[in-house]
């Protein structure tokens, strides 16, 4: 018996022993880098699963029990032994430091036979309870269910959509019902998935689907702003489409990739390029080089000046200081302008001013006309506006007057053309008088008077109110016997 005991007593000693030295992790640390540990503490690092270098996993498992290890790390190494406790008083840490080594021997209180076992529990229960408390607040619905849609877990953000979808007075104990039985088991696919809330409102839900061994790991995020923003913009989209198809100037926007994307049928119209060719969304070269087979733009002189002119086109466009106007073959005329967008996208807007270049062409034509006419006179004549701005002048006038300059003959003020009259003619009061004439509102009648130039001959000068406030200065020469030259020739 007493051989029993002694033997059972240095079992138990060789016992307290073992356990003392397996209940003890310990890690070598050598310039920021973890180089060794015991075994013991090489398996607790197994049981951690932070995404970091072994390091970086030691220092999230201790910083979880000791408030204070961090700042080992953050302050110089100094020769010396310093011991922390634990937040619960179980476990101590003994820190030894050498030049750039650092020794890290980890006792625990609650001693059992697994040994390190302590330690790897405690690591599990930290990260458990981590992961407890992640999916308590994620704000997105999270559940496991098996194959046929029996949920095995869910987390607080589902049970709450179980109570606003079903109601406040559901039950929420086992089973739970399966709010998405629609959703199919598609990894990597996302589905956007409609329910209703008890108060009758839409709750959009975006799902996805992860398999997990047998079961599957689905979320849920709701989409409700998504789907009303993507409601907004298609509403959006068809208020310019429909903005668009109205417009009588052809629309056609390029994205970034210089590919067609928009259109309206203004540039059907305009273009007579055929839907399918747009629809197809071609290149902006492309675009361009179907509209000079069409004959729809001017004409190249060779390759090499288009293909310079369609660079040049796209780097004005995407500056907005391409404008131009496109005289076409067939007589119609083109103003053509480019307009830069967000995101890199430009748009060619086609306007056809056929109508208008006519109508100024015509009424150009009919202002020649009308000169022609008017330089046809024998008497020199100026049209004041009602600002005293020189308008109208014709060729008798110059040759009178001396004034070729084409820059004076229109937009001249009133004192600067009697000014010139006066260089030209003796001195007369007639020109002040003309002048306040040319200003006057009111009390505007025709008079005249007669003025002598310089040269010796003499001119009636005929000034008459016209309709808008304009003034109407008409010169006549005179013989030097008093009678009109042109009576004078009648009379011979």
């Amino acid at each position: 018996m007493a051989a029993y005991a002694a033997m059972t007593t240095l079992r138990t000693r060789r016992s307290a022993k073992t356990a003392s030295t397996e209940d003890m992790l310990i890690y070598l640390v050598r310039s920021d880098v973890l180089v060794d540990a015991n075994i013991a503490g090489k398996r607790v690092l197994e049981t951690i699963s932070a995404p970091a270098e072994p390091l970086g996993k030691l220092k999230a498992y201790l910083a979880t029990h000791f408030d204070s290890f961090v700042q080992i790390f953050d302050e110089p190494l100094q020769p010396g032994v310093r011991v922390f406790s634990s937040l619960d008083q179980k476990s101590k840490l003994i820190v030894e430091t050498s030049d750039n080594s650092m020794r890290l021997q980890l006792t625990s209180s609650d001693f059992t036979s697994e040994g390190e076992d302590i330690h790897s529990l405690r690591a599990l229960k930290s990260e458990l309870s981590t992961l407890r408390a992640n999916a308590r607040a994620a704000p997105f619905l999270l559940w496991r269910q098996t194959s046929d849609g029996r949920l095995t877990w869910v987390n607080q953000s589902y049970l709450d959509a179980v109570k606003a979808i079903l109601g406040a007075d559901t039950q929420t104990d086992w089973p739970l019902p399966n709010l998405f039985p629609s959703l199919k088991m598609a990894s990597g696919k996302t589905s956007r998935i409609l329910l209703k809330n008890q108060d009758g409102t839409d709750a959009w839900y975006d799902c996805h689907v992860t398999p997990v061994g047998r079961d599957y790991l689905c979320t849920a995020f709701k989409a409700d702003e998504a789907v009303r923003s993507e409601n907004r913009r298609r509403e959006f989209t068809q208020t310019l489409t429909k903005t668009f198809a109205e417009l009588a100037i052809g629309l056609a926007i390029f994205d970034r990739s210089r590919n067609l994307v928009l259109f309206n049928p203004a540039l059907l119209d305009l273009t007579s390029l055929p839907t399918d060719f747009l629809a197809s969304r071609p290149s902006m070269v492309n675009f361009l080089d179907r509209l000079r087979e069409n004959r729809v733009m001017p004409e190249p002189r060779d390759y090499r000046t288009w293909r310079n002119s369609i660079a040049e086109l796209e780097a004005a466009a995407q500056d907005g200081t391409y404008s131009e106007t496109w005289s076409l073959p067939d007589g119609h005329t083109y103003h053509v302008t480019g307009r830069p967008h967000p995101d890199g996208a430009v748009a060619l807007l086609f306007e056809d001013i056929s109508a208008e270049m006519s109508l100024t062409r015509r009424f150009r034509a009919e202002l020649e006309q009308s000169q022609s006419v008017i330089d046809a006179l024998e008497d020199g004549v100026a049209m004041f506006s009602a600002a005293g701005q020189l308008i109208l002048t014709n060729k008798a006038y110059c040759d009178l007057w001396g004034t070729n300059d084409q820059s004076f003959l229109t937009g001249a003020d009133v004192s600067d053309v009697t000014r010139a009259w006066h260089e030209v003619a003796s001195p007369t009061p007639v020109w002040g008088d003309f002048r306040d004439f040319t200003r006057r509102t009111h009390d505007r009648e025709e008079w005249q008077a007669s003025v002598s130039l310089k040269d010796g001959r003499s001119v009636l000068c005929r000034f008459l109110p016209q309709k808008g406030g304009g003034t109407l200065a008409v010169f006549r020469l005179m013989s030097s016997s008093g009678v009109v030259k042109e009576d004078l020739q009648k009379a011979v």
